[in-house]
């Protein structure tokens, strides 16, 4: 082989590597941290939000160079779609809009009883959406989380991040929800609320930003709520409870013990006999000892048990309460369709076509929850005062 021809194969490979010719650098785009959309007379209105470069310095505290000014700002404009609204906010920036960041979606609740199934498709769509982004719904108007103070957090979506990370609201993300589409659109989204309330560090009285619960939806339609209590079932079902404190009372003093709950583990198994489908739902956790006010001996085998069966008893309870909560806005929203498909595909496929009027009537619950106690704290009895009287005292 001549020179000429080693030449030729050592170059002809990178004219096979093209750049990017449709790139957009960093510095000319503009990333949005959450979306919010609501009903409007038009349609939709789509509200990004963006952060400002301009008053972000790395390594000062806070984040903001004009000390008077936000790190972020929202955008909002109306149009018959989603899509149409989103161009016309792009319109109106300098920068080329990006959904690489976006890691929120919050859904005002009269458009969420419309649908959110042109939602989904906007995000299946986007090809930069991540399907691990999180999905809300709030009371009222979603614009309304814009006047959220960020008194602890630098930006709004953080608060959203930090309510999944605690694990105090049920989790679910586009990818679950677009999973859900192909079980009837039934699914479970964490519900937010805007309430006016007077903060010491804030002047007058601010829109203030909490969890309220959970929404059912049934074929992708807002169809019931529960609310915050009522969501710690469904956070056992879903397997998504990190920790809990539950409160039983003791039989022997009258008086309550508190428990925290962890470690939690949660398995659906559809369980077939002939034409009768049951659904176990069996949950697994360990308890600590946190406070008593009964003067029992903690380590005492027979109060220990007396008090795990008091502790299964009210986690069964909570799971059976969510369930039919559930049943009752006839929403298959713990996809118990999934786990029959997964599980007996067969059947499945046999039963598909009436599955609304099965779930509602015929499936049988039976929550069998297994907890132990394996901690007591560092004291082995309770805190009490002794009297340091004498009988000759008296």
């Amino acid at each position: 082989m001549n020179k000429s021809s080693l030449a030729f194969l050592v170059v002809l490979p990178l004219l096979f590597l093209g750049g990017c010719w449709s790139s957009v650098e960093i510095n000319d785009r503009a990333f949005v941290r959450m979306m919010v959309l609501d009903k409007s007379e038009e349609g939709i209105e789509l509200t990004l939000s963006l952060p400002l470069p301009s008053r972000l310095i790395p390594g000062q505290s806070g984040g903001t160079g004009n000390q008077n000014g936000k790190p972020y700002t929202f955008v909002t404009r109306t149009g018959r779609t989603i899509g149409e609204a989103f161009r016309l906010i792009q319109s109106d920036l300098s920068r080329k809009i990006t959904f690489g960041q976006t890691s929120a979606v919050v859904i005002g609740s009269n458009l969420a009883k419309e649908g959110i199934l042109p939602i989904l498709e906007f995000i299946a769509r986007e090809p930069r959406f991540h399907i691990n982004s999180n999905l809300f719904v709030i009371q009222g108007k979603a614009i309304d989380i814009t006047r959220a103070p960020t008194i602890l957090e630098r930006f709004p979506t953080e608060i959203l991040l930090n309510y999944m990370k605690e694990a105090i609201i049920v989790k679910t993300n586009t990818n679950d929800a677009l999973m859900a589409t192909h079980y009837g659109g039934d699914m479970i989204l964490p519900l937010l609320k805007m309430e006016r309330k007077s903060i010491p560090s804030e002047k007058g009285e601010n829109l203030w930003l909490q969890t309220a619960g959970g929404a059912f939806f049934k074929q992708g339609r807002l169809a019931g709520l529960l609310d915050i209590h009522q969501m710690r079932g469904a956070l056992w079902i879903l397997g998504q409870l990190d920790t809990a404190v539950i409160t039983v009372k003791s039989e022997k003093a009258n008086r309550y013990v508190n428990y925290m709950v962890k470690r939690l583990n949660t398995r659906i198994e559809p369980v077939v006999h002939g034409d009768q489908i049951a659904v176990v739902i069996r949950t697994k956790a360990t308890a600590s000892l946190i406070s008593s006010d009964a003067e029992v001996d903690p380590l005492d085998p027979h109060e220990q048990k007396r008090m795990e069966k008091k502790l299964k008893a009210k986690v069964n309870e909570g799971i059976m309460q969510a369930i039919e909560l559930a049943r009752k806005a006839d929403s298959d929203a713990y996809q118990i369709s999934s786990h029959l498909d997964w599980t007996h595909p067969k059947l499945w496929k046999e039963k598909a076509p009436r599955w609304r009027e099965i779930y509602r009537n015929q499936i049988k619950f039976l929550p069998q929850a297994e907890i132990s106690i394996n901690r007591v704290g560092a004291i082995k009895q309770p805190v009490r005062i002794h009297s340091m009287e004498t009988e000759g005292d008296k």
